[in-house]
């Protein structure tokens, strides 16, 4: 946790936008521990927007959205995952339609309370790129969200899926990990520098190709 710390200390320095993807999910007064370490004014794990879990209940995301209002931060709900088990889960049918999307449409009030001056909602969605039909439905369920897309590179997502949701190539922040983190020049490397490098090439790869992909969206 003090590794953590250092990191979104060094990001704000660096002056990076940073989404901490630590999935947060409980109850009561835990829900606000979790909300105050990481959204508030003096959060000592700062960041700009954190992925939280809705599972258990629309309640629980209440005190994310009040300190994402007080402090003009971002509160990214997991709605339609990239792991293959999500299907275990999130596309049963409840009352005639897949469980994601149900999730979806009970967030529209805090999504609401959200919404910034630019016309985009900082209640953001979790939508992997290895679903596009799944992402395409979402955007029509809540045109207001940014999506943070997942799944992009060694999940098998291309950069046609990861931009599904997407309108004229805006509306969210589509990240890659393993590709990049772990690209293949950068597990080669014998050095820093060489380390670098290799994982230098392999964002500006990844990027380059959904710039491209934006350029040819309708």
């Amino acid at each position: 946790m003090r590794a953590l710390a250092r990191v979104c200390d060094a990001a704000k320095a660096a002056g990076l936008i940073t989404l901490m993807d630590a999935k947060r999910g409980d109850i009561g007064s835990t829900a606000e521990g979790y909300a105050a370490a990481y959204l508030s004014s003096d959060a000592p794990f700062s960041c700009d927007a954190l992925t939280v879990n809705p599972y258990l209940g629309v309640e629980t995301l209440e005190p994310y959205v009040r300190a994402a209002e007080l402090t003009g931060r971002g509160v990214i709900v997991l709605a339609r995952t990239s792991n293959p088990g999500a299907a275990d889960f999130q596309l049963r049918q409840l009352e005639g339609a897949p469980l994601y999307t149900r999730v979806v449409e009970a967030l529209a009030p805090l999504a609401a309370r959200l919404l910034g001056e630019r016309g985009w909602s900082g209640l953001m969605l979790v939508t992997g790129a290895t679903g596009p039909d799944e992402a395409k439905a979402l955007r029509a369920l809540a045109p207001k969200a940014l999506f943070l897309v997942p799944g992009y590179g060694a999940q098998g997502g291309g950069p046609e899926d990861a931009l599904a949701g997407f309108v004229a190539g805006s509306g969210g922040c589509v990240t890659a990990s393993r590709s990049i983190t772990f690209a293949d020049a950068a597990n080669a490397a014998s050095d820093l520098d060489q380390w670098i490098s290799g994982v230098k090439a392999a964002a500006q790869g990844a990027q380059s190709a959904l710039i491209r992909a934006a350029a040819n969206m309708p």
